[in-house]
């Protein structure tokens, strides 16, 4: 399969005249990539798309369409509040092209395509309302909120906006509650141990000190020898510093002596490699840095209890960051009122 013109792709996306599954049907790309491509490259469509291709259909108008200038690009500085708010409805997300939203697409507005937005950002009609721009009066604010929200077109791109938010969070909160699990299953022994080791008298012939090799005895000898001393005793070779103790040995009743071991912390992995934050060099030594196991257990806790992972419902959290600001403010207490409850107007 040849490789899809750009260069095309981006002339026909911009122009507006094609609706987006015609643009990608007619270079053989699914509307996923579609997006994929747009927002990657900053591409902006033209506005009046639809009235175009309405036009084009044989829809005869008797009134004159809105004549609006070209989009100004997005380093300008020089540009109204309102054609700001256009541009980030038709780019909303950059980064995140899933979650773009393109008027034309769903038939609507621009500002019915801020209020469908706005009504999933805030999980609010009357915060779409006051999002898109509308007149805020306290007596007709939430009628005409409502109106606008049954609209089917509109409701359809919220559906859709929201279909999409929910299959992003819910990857994102599967990967939370793995790394959360991997940090409560970790073994702390893993990275640091405290052990009881053979001293030299454990395994020795009949429990005399015990040499590494011939070469360390022999340094031994040579020192006493030079001391003046009798030549050190001689319990074999073979010394293995991190053998057990030998529970029978007289000079340390089989408790050996202390030890404490780090392991090689490239070696780890899974849910001991998630524990792991790092090792820090201090003036008392090596400093081994992890994760608080008590705090994930009850991270872990509150984000099962408050979030319902298999709920299709449109209370579903719109991200990570607001459940974080909310374990800082939770109290242990049940029925605590957080940021996760539902604060819905609808």
């Amino acid at each position: 399969m040849s490789k899809p013109d750009e260069k095309a792709i981006e002339r026909d996306f911009c122009a507006g005249v094609l609706s987006l599954q015609a643009v990608a049907d007619k270079y053989e790309i699914t509307i996923k990539a579609l997006r994929y491509m747009a927002g990657k490259r900053g591409w902006v469509r033209a506005k009046g798309a639809g009235a175009k291709a309405g036009q084009k259909a044989g829809a005869k108008k008797n009134y004159a369409p809105k004549k609006s200038g070209p989009i100004p690009p997005q380093n300008t500085d020089e540009r109204s509040p309102e054609s700001e708010q256009i541009s980030t409805v038709k780019i909303m997300h950059h980064d995140d092209v899933d979650l773009a939203l393109d008027p034309d697409e769903f038939g609507l507005t621009e500002k019915e395509a801020l209020f469908a937005w706005g009504c999933v950002k805030t999980n609010s009609r009357i915060g779409g309302y006051r999002f898109a721009g509308y007149s805020d009066n306290k007596k007709t604010a939430y009628v005409e909120a409502s109106r606008l929200y049954r609209k089917p077109n509109i409701a359809r791109a919220i559906r859709e906006l929201k279909n999409r938010m929910r299959k992003r969070y819910t990857a994102d909160l599967d990967e939370i509650v793995d790394q959360l699990v991997a940090i409560t299953k970790a073994d702390p022994n893993a990275l640091t141990q405290y052990r009881r080791l053979n001293c030299r008298y454990c395994w020795g012939e009949n429990h005399l000190y015990q040499w590494r090799d011939i070469q360390e005895f022999d340094r031994a000898a040579e020192k006493n020898m030079k001391d003046g001393k009798a030549e050190p005793e001689y319990g074999g070779l073979g010394f293995i510093e991190n053998a057990d103790p030998n529970p029978d040995c007289p000079g340390c009743y089989g408790e050996g002596s202390g030890d404490i071991f780090i392991s090689d912390t490239r070696d780890l992995d899974g849910p001991d490699r998630q524990y792991l934050l790092g090792v820090k060099q201090t003036k008392n030594g090596i400093e081994v840095i992890t994760e608080d196991k008590k705090a994930a257990r009850q991270m872990l806790i509150q984000l099962i209890t408050k979030l319902d992972l298999n709920n299709q419902d449109d209370n579903t959290p719109k991200g990570m960051g607001d459940f974080y600001a909310d374990l800082g403010k939770a109290e242990s207490q049940s029925g605590t009122k957080t940021v996760l409850d539902d604060e819905s107007e609808e």
